[in-house]
């Protein structure tokens, strides 16, 4: 009798290398839930399993713990459903990416309306076919004043003390009418 084992095409045995490589995206998905806040975490779908051991690492903060836990977290991602938990991590990360793109855009109409005062104003609300025109107008107003304070003040005793409600309450108004 022969005991000689034949290889066949789709008995295919994976190195030590290769499986150590394909088990680093398993940790890869694993350090993007830790980044997560709790409500972020919340949209993304995990079993009770997984959602433990997302739980358990992130109250580890030494290193070896850490990284023994991230494999074990690994571990429990490659058996589930590793495609969905991607692909909901993915859809998150567009969000914050387009929720990033209109931030800078209206802190970027912010500043024009400060610096060019009233002016920018009219352009932005025809850009953007604003809902709110008196209230932008008059928070707008509020910041141009409030932003002259503080830059005479800067430019007195080098600090400034008076805070910058209105020109937060101008930004989260122009971020809301963004809508791209």
């Amino acid at each position: 009798m022969n005991n000689h084992i034949e290889n066949k095409d789709d008995d295919y045995i994976t190195s030590r290398t290769e499986q150590k490589k394909s088990m680093q995206i398993y940790v890869k998905i694993g350090e993007q839930l830790l980044e997560l806040s709790k409500k972020q975490l919340d949209t993304i779908p995990l079993n009770s399993e997984i959602n433990d051991a997302v739980n358990v690492a992130k109250k580890i903060s030494v290193g070896n713990a850490l990284k023994r836990q991230l494999s074990f977290l690994a571990k429990l991602i490659r058996k589930g459903e590793h495609e969905e938990i991607q692909a909901a991590l993915d859809n998150l990360h567009q969000k914050d990416s387009l929720h990033d793109k209109i931030s800078k855009k209206a802190e970027q109409w912010r500043d024009r309306i400060l610096a060019e005062e009233l002016n920018v104003l009219s352009d932005f609300m025809t850009r953007y076919n604003s809902t709110e025109r008196q209230k932008l107008g008059q928070v707008a107003r509020h910041a141009i004043k409030e932003n002259k304070l503080q830059l005479a003040e800067k430019q007195t005793t080098d600090k400034i003390t008076t805070s910058s409600k209105y020109k937060k309450q101008l930004f989260i108004l122009l971020r809301s009418e963004i809508n791209e």
